[in-house]
């Protein structure tokens, strides 16, 4: 005779000890979870569970719900390669199993009204990304040599991968924006994207234009920010501590407003709860100095603010261990340029710190490359990106997101169309 599985009734566990459970869980596991009953259902979907959840699994360490985002810059972002795969996988396995996430985000058509227009591409480019939401710009991309729409507006979108959810964001004039930058106002528990526009490194001007979008409110509002350059050059976009930051080039002195490689170079962050705009000065050992080959930014660790120094050969890695104080600016290492990389002299030199191991390794992305670099030892190991993913030409660009629940009340994304 046999034996049936007794059968298990989840009323009778308590809630307490149910959501404890629960958060411990994957994405994928607790979108199928949503199907048990109406109260996981409703419990799974509460704003407590999900940032509860995205705070479990977020942690700056963990990797297991971490995943990285590969995609394609040949003159545009090239919406054609756009992947993902886990960190664990990128970090420890000798294959990666890749997913193409454009199957997933967009569903085009070619009707008859479309066949007579000129012909397009679509470009995909991602502008921050932050608890789990990519914050992404589509537009086409005109072919024609006199069409007269060379820019068009950018639709831009807030995606959830994990869940395959969006949220369009309205129309806003895009024309001269120098950066983007996206990350999560915790005071107002609000989702914002920042859109510095370009100021003429010409003109004496003091005051920054900027847009601000609030998820809350769903608008656009402009403001204007009195700083001492004009900021013409803009990179980066990184979220730490409630506050996004740039590098930022301002143009010297008056006299050299004509010549833009005699610059000067500061880390510009605007908070996003009381929406100020502010800079960070550089470690001490570096100001005043000529950037050389360049300087970028990056988050590492517990959600420290990171610095690198990039002086071919080598590249020196600075970390904020207090965040605001300038003076806790801390060298962690320096790095040899590896031999046998690409190395674009007479260009800045593009060094990206990506992830920092619970080993101690530090996960860079150099020119087109993806490194471990072990600092004990001054090793590193060319993870050979371009052969695992069949990487198309081009210049490669790495984001990061964790997976979370983060609008699991939005549209559904499986549709996400360029209109």
């Amino acid at each position: 005779m046999e034996s049936k599985a007794p059968k298990v009734s989840y009323s009778h566990l308590p809630t307490e000890l149910v959501f404890d459970i629960l958060i411990r869980l994957p994405v994928k596991s607790l979108l199928r979870f949503r199907c048990v009953s109406k109260s996981w259902n409703s419990l799974i979907s509460s704003p407590e569970f999900i940032k509860t959840h995205l705070k479990e699994t977020s942690n700056a360490r963990n990797t297991a719900h971490r995943k990285l985002i590969f995609s394609s810059f040949k003159g545009v972002p090239d919406l054609d390669y756009l992947t993902e795969c886990n960190l664990d996988s990128v970090l420890y396995s000798p294959t990666i199993e890749a997913i193409n996430m454009v199957t997933h985000m967009v569903a085009s058509s070619m009707t008859e009204a479309t066949k007579i227009q000129p012909p397009t591409e679509k470009s995909i480019e991602i502008l921050g990304a932050c608890n789990g939401l990519v914050c992404i710009a589509m537009q086409d991309i005109i072919f024609w040599p006199f069409a007269s729409d060379s820019t068009p507006d950018r639709r831009l979108f807030l995606w959830n991968p994990s869940i395959r959810k969006y949220w369009k964001l309205p129309h806003f004039g895009n024309s001269g924006v120098a950066a983007y930058g996206f990350g999560y106002d915790e005071l107002h528990d609000d989702y914002k994207l920042i859109v510095f526009f370009r100021a003429s490194p010409f003109e004496n001007a003091e005051g920054q234009v900027v847009e601000i979008y609030s998820q809350r409110t769903n608008s656009w509002k402009r403001n204007e920010y009195s700083i001492n350059y004009p900021i013409w050059q803009l990179k980066g976009g990184c979220f730490v501590g409630g506050k996004l930051h740039w590098n930022a080039n301002f143009s010297h002195e008056e006299e050299d407003r004509y010549c833009p490689r005699k610059e000067v170079g500061k880390i510009v962050s605007f908070d996003l709860a009381h929406e100020t705009c502010g800079v960070i000065e550089f470690p001490e050992n570096y100001k005043g100095k000529s950037s050389g080959k360049g300087w970028s930014i990056g988050v590492l660790g517990e959600g420290c603010l990171a610095f690198l120094w990039i002086q071919i050969p080598e590249v020196d890695v600075w970390i904020m261990t207090d965040y605001g104080a300038t003076q806790s600016w801390t060298k962690m290492c320096s790095i040899r340029y590896p031999a046998g990389l690409e190395c674009r002299l007479g260009f800045d030199i593009d060094v990206q710190p990506v992830f920092l191991t619970k080993r101690g390794e530090l996960l860079l992305k150099l020119e087109s490359s993806l490194v471990l670099f072990n600092p004990e030892d001054g090793t590193y190991k060319n993870l050979n990106m371009r052969y695992k993913l069949r990487y198309l030409p081009g210049f490669l660009k790495v984001d990061e997101y964790d997976e979370s629940l983060v609008l699991l009340d939005a549209h559904d994304g499986l549709n996400m169309r360029l209109s």
